[in-house]
């Protein structure tokens, strides 16, 4: 009776990491190839195995310190770093856990330990934005991560105003542009507005909305005029991917009204549901999205340097990662939770309070670059 039980127990633990691990059926040693591009073999990674976020590797970002609230696209989330709340490390995953917790008072610094100014409170949800910035960047590569994108404590029903995001930025200090917020800015040299975004690049490898659980969204953002200011010179690489495989080319989606295919019907799977593994491949030419390892969608082609206001963006400078949760904003047209919703009649009825908190969960992050 012993045995069969010791074999009962061994057959539970293996299927458990069997599902956990996919069709990864090992963690892979620094050095070996990526399971699709012989050329490229894995320089960096994050298995989060452990039981407290490896400080060494990431920087949770913490708007408490540097009082950045709303992050601009009209989110609705203050990110705090408070692990054990809004991310813990537990069971080989990171999670990051978006709150709605209305009235929530945060302390507004001006730096790091420095003295609470005030209080803020107007916004309703707090959430998490990991980030490898200052501790690792890469120039080229595969970038990816196996992600099961957010959903309830359940893990059933995915809030419509959720943002998960995996993407990159460039490192400050190398970026080699950078300009300002409009044409008076640039002007009168106000240098609170100056940045190196967009001008540098942001690669996003995914993107998705809880308002379409069957689409993904893979992009670019970066500035394509040779002005200095960035009103009306931001440009998009922009790619829809629908989990039945059809690609949709479509630049913008926030104003238009919600295709039904793109929330799943009873039985049909969405890209919460499951683990994907959420990838990019840049080089020097081109930046390619990929899903499960596999290449999708044409790509941005970096090769011609007007289409970026004649700078060779994207070009022999490194980028580091970001995993984060938004909650709300512009994307998909979902706003915050006190405007008028697509009824416009009152409170915003695509905010279901009762689905939070929603968990994304993040399996790994791995690095490739050829020999």
């Amino acid at each position: 009776m012993g045995i069969k039980l010791s074999v009962f127990l061994f057959i539970t633990a293996y299927c458990t990491l069997s599902l956990k691990l996919g069709a990864e059926e090992s963690i892979p040693k620094s050095g070996t190839t990526h399971p699709t591009e012989p050329t490229y073999r894995l320089v960096w990674q994050e298995e989060f195995s452990g039981e407290k976020l490896d400080r060494s590797k990431w920087s949770p970002e913490d708007d408490t310190y540097i009082g950045k609230y709303g992050h601009g696209n009209g989110e609705s989330q203050a990110y705090i770093d408070a692990e054990g709340d809004t991310f813990y490390v537990k069971d080989g995953n990171l999670t990051i856990v978006a709150h709605h917790d209305p009235g929530k008072k945060y302390p507004l610094r001006d730096k790091p330990g420095g003295e609470v100014k005030k209080e803020i409170d107007h916004l309703p949800f707090r959430s998490a934005k990991i980030q490898t910035k200052e501790l690792a960047s890469f120039t080229y590569g595969i970038f990816e991560a196996r992600i099961r994108n957010p959903t309830d404590a359940n893990g059933e029903k995915t809030a419509i105003p959720t943002w998960p995001a995996f993407w990159m930025l460039p490192e400050e200090k190398t970026a080699p542009y950078s300009g300002y917020w409009d044409q008076a800015a640039a002007k009168n040299k106000r240098e609170w507005t100056h940045s190196t975004w967009p001008y540098s690049g942001e690669i996003d490898i995914m993107e998705m909305s809880g308002r379409a659980t069957r689409l993904y969204h893979g992009g670019a953002v970066f500035h394509k005029s040779p002005k200095n200011w960035t009103v009306g010179h931001i440009g998009w690489y922009s790619h829809y991917r629908r989990y039945d495989g059809a690609i949709d080319p479509k630049q913008w989606l926030a104003d238009q009204v919600l295709d039904a295919s793109l929330q799943p019907k009873p039985g049909e799977k969405s890209y919460p549901q499951d683990y994907q593994i959420f990838g990019c491949k840049w080089t020097k030419d081109r930046i390619v999205f990929m899903l499960n390892h596999q290449e999708w969608g044409p790509g941005l082609d970096l090769t011609d340097p007007k289409k970026f206001g004649d700078r060779n963006l994207y070009n022999d400078y490194p980028f580091y990662l970001i995993l984060n949760q938004a909650i709300g904003g512009t994307y998909f047209g979902v706003w915050g939770p006190n405007n008028k919703g697509p009824d416009k009649k009152g409170t915003n009825e695509l905010y279901d309070f009762s689905l939070f908190p929603q968990f994304m969960h993040i399996d790994w992050v791995r690095v490739y670059q050829q020999e």
